[in-house]
C-alpha cells in the first residue's frame, strides 16, 4: 500500500484529502502543522509528500526544500498546494514534482497523484 504524508492545517481539507485517499487505498499520514510533521517517525518513508504553503507555525516551501535535500527523500515526489502562490514561484523555491491550486477538484487531485506515483 502506498503512503501518503499530507501537511494541512485546514482540518476539513486535510480530513477530506484523508478519506478520499483512504478509499482509494492509501495509506494516509497526516499533519496539522510542521511540528507534528518535523516529530513524525523519520524511518518510515512515505511514497509521496502533499504540502500546503501557508501553515501557521511554517511554510510548506521551506519543508519541501528540507524534503529535497534529504538524501533519505530521493527520488519521492513533492506536491505543493495553495491558494495564493502559482507554479512559477514553487518552481523557483523548491522544485515541488506538481503544484495543485486551491480550492482543487477532489478528482484532479486523485488523477495527478495517481499519474505520480504510477
Amino acid at each position: 500500500m502506498r503512503k501518503i504524508y499530507i501537511v494541512e492545517d485546514n482540518e476539513s481539507i486535510r480530513e477530506i484529502l484523508e478519506i478520499v485517499l483512504s478509499s482509494e487505498n492509501y495509506e494516509v499520514k497526516s499533519f496539522g502543522t510542521v511540528g507534528e510533521f518535523s516529530g513524525r517517525d523519520v524511518t518510515v518513508m512515505p511514497d509521496l509528500y502533499l504540502f500546503d504553503v501557508m501553515l501557521p507555525d511554517g511554510s510548506g516551501i521551506d519543508l519541501c526544500q528540507e524534503v529535497k535535500k534529504d538524501q533519505n527523500n530521493l527520488g519521492i515526489p513533492v506536491i505543493i498546494m495553495s491558494a495564493h502562490a502559482h507554479l512559477t514561484q514553487m518552481k523557483e523555491l523548491c522544485q515541488p514534482d506538481d503544484f495543485i491550486a486551491k480550492p482543487f477538484d477532489i478528482d484532479d487531485v486523485l488523477e495527478r497523484i495517481q499519474g505520480i506515483l504510477h
